[in-house]
């Protein structure tokens, strides 16, 4: 039976744990905003129920060429079910129902222990009590984070951001070690050819975290534009956790790239990020002159962080970013203009279109710094 060689994973390898990690991900980004749209009676609860319950369905798309269409399609159904219950489990607290909200937390640990069986019958490779395990706890912690948002207590919701972050890979890990056992099986472990191009486990780990911060960055922002347009938590909090989001980012390019300007390429987003924040002043206020002077701003700031990233590596190219990140740029002066003008379902939208260019932008990055550790590695031997 194959496994993941920690000394070298390959792209493919390294594309099954990412899109399995990101899809998990994404599936919690979407239930916060679930959340935040209830406590906080932002847009109606029918559009952001059916991204939500759309999101879910994803999976079965990812199972769908290992595994056949009809039980992928039944997986899905019941993973769709989470929505539901979810819904009716929020539904339940905002009345104050407590035997409604006890009933539906059951209902949700029975619709795992249905999953997980029917996911050990499908493929031998994953465990009914370990897939039990993994979403009991994610269950607990989304739970908890509705409270701490219903609470306002953003401390709390931070902490548990964090938390179900590091939960959501180990998720994305097992569905990805399962698939990889599954469509390897009746193979041995072998050390794959010296040619063979190929990464650490190391390597993984970190373009993971610099691929994550295209996400981090417009859930980020997004975050903090709620709590400026809808009062939904603390702006001075938000704007603090935002801030944090390019640093870990920066050093981890660093740790691959030390001769890099660090401190000068951090500037660049701390500049963008302070002229996001002065555009939503600007429009809050109306002041045309000052929107069209930060604009501006926020254009040039993108060539330079298109120049300075294709700088670092050369198998990423300025044109392209400068692209995306006009793209991205267009994207987020949009989904502000939204919360504005309480356009909810158009920002649901534009939101929808910023997480799938940041998982664009960071498949990019992610190949590029995979190439850049291969021919290294060449280089080296």
């Amino acid at each position: 039976m194959a496994s993941f060689n920690p000394q070298c994973i390959t792209y493919s390898q390294m594309n099954l744990i990412f899109n399995a990690r990101f899809y998990y991900r994404r599936l919690t980004t979407w239930t916060r905003a679930y959340l935040t749209s209830r406590y906080f009676d932002i847009g109606t609860l029918e559009a952001q129920f059916e991204r939500l319950y759309l999101e879910t369905l994803d999976i079965g798309e990812m199972m769908q060429i290992i595994f056949g269409r009809q039980a992928s399609e039944r997986y899905a159904q019941m993973v769709s079910q989470y929505a539901i219950l979810f819904n009716q489990l929020i539904s339940a607290q905002l009345e104050g129902n407590e035997d409604a909200v006890r009933e539906n937390v059951q209902r949700l640990r029975e619709n795992v222990d249905e999953r997980a069986l029917f996911l050990e019958a499908m493929n031998p490779y994953w465990t009914a009590e370990g897939y039990r395990d993994l979403f009991y706890s994610y269950i607990d912690y989304i739970i908890e984070t509705a409270n701490a948002i219903a609470a306002r207590d953003l401390n709390r919701d931070i902490e548990l951001y964090d938390i179900l972050n590091e939960h959501t890979n180990r998720m994305g890990d097992v569905f990805a070690q399962g698939i990889y056992q599954y469509i390897t099986s009746g193979t041995v472990d072998v050390i794959p050819e010296a040619d063979t191009p190929c990464i650490t486990e190391e390597q993984m780990e970190d373009i993971f975290t610099i691929r994550m911060f295209w996400l981090e960055l417009v859930t980020w922002v997004r975050i903090y534009m709620l709590s400026r347009y809808a009062g939904a938590g603390d702006p001075e909090q938000a704007f603090e956790r935002l801030m944090q989001v390019p640093e870990e980012y920066v050093n981890t390019v660093k740790k691959y790239f030390p001769h890099i300007d660090a401190d000068g390429y951090l500037q660049l987003f701390t500049t963008y990020i302070e002229l996001i924040t002065s555009l939503i002043t600007a429009l809050i206020e109306n002041d045309v002159e000052a929107l069209n002077r930060i604009t501006v701003s926020l254009y040039e700031n993108a060539d330079e962080r298109a120049e300075f990233v294709a700088s670092i590596n050369p198998f990423w190219d300025a044109e392209q970013w400068r692209d995306i990140l006009y793209v991205n740029l267009r994207s987020t002066i949009e989904e502000a203009t939204s919360f504005l003008l309480k356009d909810y379902a158009r920002n649901i939208d534009i939101f929808t279109r910023l997480l799938d260019q940041a998982e664009t932008s960071s498949t990019l990055l992610a190949q590029g710094l995979f190439n850049y550790f291969v021919q290294n590695k060449q280089t080296t031997q």
